[in-house]
């Protein structure tokens, strides 16, 4: 589905706008990519802008001047959030002044909900600013309401599902779906085996060795509840499957915590650098994969994988009443059925993970199936179209300033 009425290359800069300063929030890892790939094409439109805000490594390698570490915002869950809410109030204020004083025409903010909406209802007054939020809010799974009071924040919400915006165009809210901005980057796969054969080498492993990638979180909570079971579950699959072998990507805020777990693994494992992670990915044959944005990344480099994800049973519990969809996974809401397996709270068990792993290591037909299906949920979410989602975002941006 392209969003073939935007402007086109020829015709960009017909209007000239000299836009001094653009704002960027992102409180977590998946929003850093995502703001580093919408950055990279604002200053394509917007040649003379400098860019501020919150952002991780990736934003400030595009060109981002952050106020604070963007760590300090990236707590997930309920309860998990309240020992770190005086911090989160601290930086709040400080991103609300930082605007004030500063004076951005855009402010652009990403996914985190909670923060972001609080944020930009403190600088509602501020006029002059156009306010956009990147990542719709699953108004459709729990809280509906969030729809009707977030129309009177933002000047623009650039969604990446199809069937987002009338949810939100309904209370009077410009709604663009733009797909994932994650599926921009297509890996190139006449490359596929050469980087595979050199990541292998440099790892000092064979092609015929199995090697299983791991992604075990962004969040130390993450991965203090999930890596453990991963850990077992791969120790017993190794008293089976001797060629087995482990390779995990690590992510610099729980760098250090994936390294003190990983002393328990028994198989031979290896500790990937994110820097690597296109070798990672070309060179795995399987992944367990923390439930996220980590697991479009997997589908686009057609690994075929299981998700898990724990939180507190509290938070569990409390989101349970709330939520209506059966998926937690983006892919399988998408094509509403599973075809990536789930195995969420209980589930998420050491024994359930050995289990799947079990079942897909002896099925090529069966991550064939997985991989396939993925690629037709990443197809409706933009796969293939003819213009990448951050240029359809920045497209949209462009288009309500001449407003």
């Amino acid at each position: 589905m392209d969003n073939d009425f935007y402007w086109s290359e020829d015709n960009k800069f017909n209007v000239n706008y000299d836009i001094k300063k653009i704002c960027v929030i992102a409180g977590e890892p998946s929003g850093d990519l995502l703001g580093s790939k919408l950055i990279k094409e604002l200053k394509l439109t917007f040649p003379s802008a400098k860019f501020c805000g919150v952002g991780g490594q990736l934003m400030i390698n595009q060109g981002l001047e952050t106020i604070f570490a963007m760590e300090d915002l990236a707590v997930m869950g309920i309860v998990e959030v309240i020992p770190h809410l005086p911090i989160i109030l601290k930086r709040l204020k400080q991103t609300a002044e930082f605007i004030k004083n500063q004076q951005p025409e855009i402010v652009v903010t990403i996914d985190s909900p909670d923060f972001c909406f609080r944020l930009i209802k403190k600088i509602k007054h501020l006029k002059m600013i156009k306010k956009i939020h990147l990542i719709a809010p699953s108004v459709w799974a729990y809280r509906q309401g969030r729809a009707q009071k977030i129309s009177k924040l933002y000047d623009l919400l650039l969604a990446i599902l199809p069937f987002e915006p009338p949810y939100f165009e309904k209370y009077g809210l410009k709604t663009v779906f733009i797909g994932h901005p994650i599926i921009d980057s297509v890996p190139d796969f006449s490359k596929r085996y050469e980087i595979r054969k050199k990541f292998r080498n440099q790892i000092n492993i064979s092609e015929n060795d199995f090697l299983l990638c791991l992604t075990p979180g962004s969040r130390n909570s993450e991965v203090k509840k999930i890596f453990p079971e991963m850990i077992n579950a791969v120790n017993n699959l190794y008293l089976e499957k001797s060629d087995l072998k482990i390779a995990i990507l690590l992510v610099n805020k729980t760098a250090n915590l994936v390294k003190k777990f990983s002393q328990e693994i028994k198989a031979p494992f290896f500790l990937i650098e994110n820097t690597q992670k296109e070798s990672l990915f070309f060179a795995s044959d399987f992944a367990v994969a923390k439930s996220g944005t980590n697991a479009i990344e997997l589908s686009l480099y057609r690994l075929a994988m299981i998700v898990c994800y724990k939180v507190n049973y509290f938070t569990y519990f409390l989101l349970k009443m709330l939520i209506r969809i059966k998926f937690a996974n983006l892919i399988n809401l998408i094509l509403n059925r599973e075809a990536i397996p789930e195995l969420l709270q209980k589930k998420c068990s050491s024994k359930e993970i050995f289990l799947q792993l079990k079942k897909f290591i002896g099925d090529d037909n069966l991550q064939k199936k997985q991989i396939y299906d993925c690629n037709s949920a990443m197809e409706i979410m933009g796969l293939n179209s003819k213009f990448s989602a951050s240029k359809k975002a920045s497209n949209a941006i462009f288009e309500i300033l001449k407003k």
